[in-house]
């Protein structure tokens, strides 16, 4: 039976890349022409498609606007966390790689489901040494709905599935809503800004990952 995990990226397998997140302000201000404050927005959780929309949209930035300079704005963030790069923005959480090392010996395989850009999250997964884990994914640049992500993640995983097969794994109430959205099962680990509780709507909520007994127990490996 095929059966697939499919990670979030920041706050479930690595922390906030701090590059990643001043990108935003860097290709508010050198694309369009507008001062942003990405610290003060609620970002957690959301594709980078739509944190730009988001942010440019409080700016009162036409959606013409934004859609027409949005492949030259990403090409530019891409650039500039490719450019400004380093370790804190790789950084693995707690128990991370032995959790991948054992699911990726089991039944089970891996993908991921990232509000990141692709070409940011290759670069992140390859920097931080876990990225031959991972065989399809779902990315920030093909859709602002994070949900739409899954689709995207199964084609690319190329083997039919059934959805009651399908795991998000994630940090945020948006990762659950997505999961819900998609109709797929839901993981939640409480390591990024929120709480177990406000994870509630999991079928499985983590403190973390070293409650890899829970978590294996809950996958039947």
């Amino acid at each position: 039976m095929v059966k697939l995990l499919l990670f979030d990226i920041d706050g479930t397998l690595m922390e906030e890349s701090p590059t990643h997140t001043a990108s935003f302000n860097y290709i508010c201000q050198s694309i369009y022409g507008v001062q942003t404050e990405i610290e003060s927005f609620p970002r957690h959780g959301m594709t980078d498609t739509g944190i730009l929309y988001g942010l440019l949209k409080k700016e009162n930035v036409e959606d013409d606007q934004i859609r027409n300079s949005m492949k030259k704005a990403f090409s530019a963030m891409v650039e500039y966390v490719s450019a400004n790069l380093k370790p804190d923005d790789y950084k693995l959480l707690d128990n991370v790689s032995a959790v991948l090392d054992k699911l990726h010996n089991s039944e089970y395989s891996l993908g991921i489901l990232t509000g990141n850009l692709q070409a940011i999250a290759s670069l992140r997964l390859e920097k931080s040494g876990i990225s031959s884990y991972f065989v399809a994914g779902g990315y920030g640049d093909d859709s602002r709905v994070r949900s739409e992500l899954v689709n995207h993640a199964i084609q690319r995983f190329g083997k039919s599935i059934e959805r009651e097969n399908i795991y998000l794994i994630g940090d945020t109430p948006l990762d659950i809503r997505a999961a819900r959205d998609a109709s797929v099962n839901a993981i939640g680990v409480a390591t990024g800004v929120y709480k177990s509780s406000d994870l509630s709507g999991a079928d499985l909520v983590l403190e973390n990952f070293r409650e890899e007994k829970k978590l294996f127990e809950f996958l039947k490996i």
